[in-house]
């Protein structure tokens, strides 16, 4: 039977006025979670246990950086008042490890552990303090083991072995090119070694949620990246089906890749397990968090760079050692990523780059914002300086001389058809210069003021052939509106607004008339990690693909009912109205029982699925490693204290083609945290390791930046349509901390002649750099 309408009437010319046209894309919505997060109603992981938890857990954790466990004795800790359980790896059903992309470290250690943050046991009682107390309380036993503390320790002769196969973890490398010819034939080369230092991702809320287990279902309210993923890992650790596992993401404060890996979600639900129907709490503090998750990976980056007598670039040969820390984690891709942005947006015909991962007992090392990219462009940027300085050449000139066009290739051959690292240097050069750069006048005698640059490109995606894509399903409401339901995390970096915009410009509905639901594995689709600057082009085209299909059938209906065709249909305003006669409308919310009536399901998903082509074996070369690259340049001015060491930055600019910018406020705001978190890892941060031990586990002793710190940053948004991206963006998240630190460095070589090559610049070593430049003796 063929559904009958259910128009009774057909107002051709009704009183209500249909609103100009407002697009969405390209505008300042307001967030969406906005004034939850400023008026404190957001409920973050650490406001939820203590109004909902029935008893609560806590993670006993080892002592000892390198060991063999003898004995865990929980006698002791069962003995103190309130405590329900204390749950060893003997206790977990399933496989008992995680990892994601090598699973190889353990959820609870058995055996040996590697770091001294490795899980041991979950205490489980009836209050938070209980739980404190018989955490500290289980004894274990330790037959302890030579603790390689460094990269160099792990390589030296007669190290002891971490893992049976050694080491090193593994290794990435490029070929391309005759570097020794070139190296031979050069006019000039230079040589240096950089030394990049642990970082700390230093997340605004801590690591907090609650689990339970009714008996069919895991329900696990916790912080991560990646909802679907930790679905599956917990799942295979736990010993459970996949079905029966639901992650919901609560409001999140902050993520920068520090929540990718496993963090309490295991905990929670091994304790939820062993407690049916009670509500399980778990929380770190700062101190625990620190000690216990995966950290920016420190790198050597042994550099040489050639060029003829012009200054046209002609070979580079790269070494990196990265140390990997206790467990795989990201390592290999962030190895990867290192090694295919080792020349950055540069031409040069001839390279060598050899990457190789390191085990250590020290925390695991993983993503962070910018993984391997950032690191990398801390070298090649310090490079060009040097170079400019050994050719006499300008900066600028060397820097434009060499940088790549569209149609040239970067490290891995790839040819870039969106090229617009020309532009971004100019337009941050040319906001630079509306200013007068006063220079050292005026200046008192132990000042030195200096400016630099930085130019970046990031390849976005996880790319090299890895599975990535993204799902996104798009519903009319009743009341003419719509929801995206998507998995991608909201962790403060804007994605809610900006799929809701994206699906509100392409059905023609206001901002206030879109909804969102996202980060639920329960009702969402996988949309893959927030992540690699990943979103907004992955899960912003799955969301535009399904709210394309969704327009289709609203078309069709709203063509039924206005009695003309589908094509002669404007959708505005949260109206459907005939093109050329706008008296002849509908309103979306009229159009949603018409569909319904006739069979539409005013429901559509969208999938965005993009293929990258993974390296060759040997040369790591490929014509599309990465969907697509993205650039910027940074201009950064600073004074400098010769007298003391102390490094101020008066002024910064950060310039970044990001394709279209969706809503250009949340642009900006990425733009002047990623250059705030770059001045944090070029001054001051740097988590500091004794033999294992972590000197500095919490913010009275790990320095990250105030507002005190950070200049006015003046941010430059570029737009260059991205064919392959949602309305033409492409996402801007990890670059402004890539080219914020080698700028901030190049200012400082100006400043004072002394090129920095170890991270961070403190005061210490700025005053110690100073003193060896002027042969002055300095103290060990």
């Amino acid at each position: 039977m063929t559904p009958q309408s259910t128009k009774t009437d057909a107002p051709r010319t009704p009183e209500v006025t249909i609103p100009p046209a407002d697009h969405l894309v390209g505008k300042n919505c307001k967030r969406v979670d906005g004034r939850e997060k400023v008026t404190g109603l957001a409920m973050y992981g650490a406001d939820l246990f203590p109004q909902a938890a029935d008893l609560f857990a806590k993670v006993v954790r080892s002592e000892e950086a390198h060991a063999d466990i003898v004995k865990i004795d929980t006698s002791a800790a069962l003995a103190v008042g309130g405590v329900l359980g204390v749950y060893t790896h003997a206790d977990v059903g399933g496989t008992n490890i995680h990892g994601l992309i090598r699973r190889d470290h353990p959820a609870l250690a058995e055996k040996r552990v590697r770091y001294r943050g490795d899980a041991i046991a979950v205490v489980v009682a009836e209050s938070e303090r209980s739980a404190e107390a018989a955490r500290d309380r289980v004894h274990v036993e330790y037959s302890p083991l030579p603790v390689v503390a460094t990269m160099e320790e792990a390589l030296s002769d007669g190290a002891p072995r971490l893992y049976p196969e050694g080491n090193i973890m593994g290794d990435k490398r490029i070929r391309r090119g005759d570097v020794d010819a070139a190296l031979a034939a050069a006019h000039c080369v230079v040589t240096d070694t950089f030394h990049t230092q642990t970082v700390d991702h230093a997340f605004l809320d801590v690591e907090a949620g609650t689990g339970i287990w009714d008996g069919h279902t895991l329900t696990l309210n916790a912080p991560g990246q990646w909802v679907h993923e930790e679905r599956r890992l917990i799942a295979l650790a736990l010993g459970i089906p996949v079905e029966q596992v639901r992650i919901i993401q609560p409001v999140t404060g902050g993520a920068f890749g520090g929540r990718e890996d496993i963090s309490i979600q295991i905990y929670l639900g091994l304790a939820a397990l062993k407690h049916p129907g009670k509500t399980i709490g778990l929380r770190y503090d700062r101190a625990e968090s620190m000690r216990a998750r995966h950290k920016r990976h420190a790198l050597k980056i042994e550099y040489t760079l050639a060029a003829d007598r012009e200054g046209t670039l002609t070979a580079a040969r790269i070494t990196v050692h990265s140390d990997e820390g206790a467990y795989a984690s990201t390592g290999i891709a962030v190895m990867r990523k290192a090694a295919s942005h080792a020349t950055g947006p540069y031409r040069v015909p001839a390279i060598e780059v050899d990457v190789y991962g390191v085990h250590t007992n020290n925390n695991p090392t993983g993503a962070m914002r910018g993984f391997g990219a950032c690191q990398m462009a801390i070298a090649y940027e310090g490079m060009m300086d040097r170079l400019a300085d050994a050719l006499e050449m300008d900066r600028v000139a060397l820097r434009k001389r060499n940088m790549i066009v569209p149609g040239d290739p970067v490290t891995t051959g790839q040819r870039i058809d969106n090229a617009s690292v020309h532009e971004c240097l100019d337009a941050a050069l040319a906001k630079f210069n509306e200013r007068p750069y006063p220079g050292n006048d005026g200046l008192p005698p132990h000042l030195r003021r200096g400016w630099g640059m930085s130019a970046i490109c990031f390849g976005l995606g996880y790319g090299d052939g890895f599975p990535d894509c993204s799902r996104a399903r798009v519903e009319i409401n009743p009341d003419g509106g719509a929801t995206v339901y998507t998995g991608g995390v909201e962790v403060g970096q804007g994605l809610l607004n900006t799929m809701m915009q994206i699906a509100g410009e392409e059905l023609g509905l206001p901002f206030e008339k879109m909804h969102v639901v996202a980060a639920d594995t329960e009702l969402t689709d996988e949309s893959g990690s927030s992540s690699a600057t990943r979103q907004t082009y992955f899960t912003g085209n799955a969301v535009r693909i399904a709210a394309s299909e969704l327009r289709e059938q609203i078309l069709d209906v709203a063509g039924k009912w206005l009695n003309v065709h589908p094509h002669e249909v404007t959708l505005q305003q949260g109206w459907a109205f005939e093109t050329a006669n706008d008296a002849n409308r509908v309103s979306m919310a009229r159009l949603y029982d018409e569909g319904l009536a006739r069979g539409y399901s005013f429901k559509a998903t969208g999938l965005f699925k993009p293929r990258t082509v993974p390296e060759v074996h040997g040369t790591g070369q490929s014509p599309r490693a990465f969907i697509t690259y993205l650039f910027g340049a940074h201009v950064s001015q600073v004074l400098v204290d010769i007298e003391t060491g102390e490094v101020k930055v008066e002024r910064h600019i950060a310039a970044h083609d990001v394709g279209k910018a969706i809503n250009p406020q949340s642009v900006e705001g990425q733009i002047v945290g990623g250059v705030a978190q770059g001045l944090g890892m070029a001054l001051m941060e740097e988590v500091v390791y004794k033999k294992g031990r972590i000197l500095n586990a919490g913010f009275t002793d790990y320095i990250i930046p105030t507002i005190k710190d950070l200049p006015p940053v003046e941010a430059i948004i570029i737009e260059h349509d991205d064919p392959g991206g949602p309305f033409g963006a492409h996402g801007v998240g990890e670059p402004p901390l890539i080219g914020a630190v080698p700028a901030i460095l190049s200012a400082i070589y100006d400043a004072t002649g002394v090129a920095p090559d170890t991270l961070p610049v403190t005061p210490e070593r700025m005053w110690r750099l100073l003193r060896m430049r002027d042969g002055v003796p300095v103290p060990v």
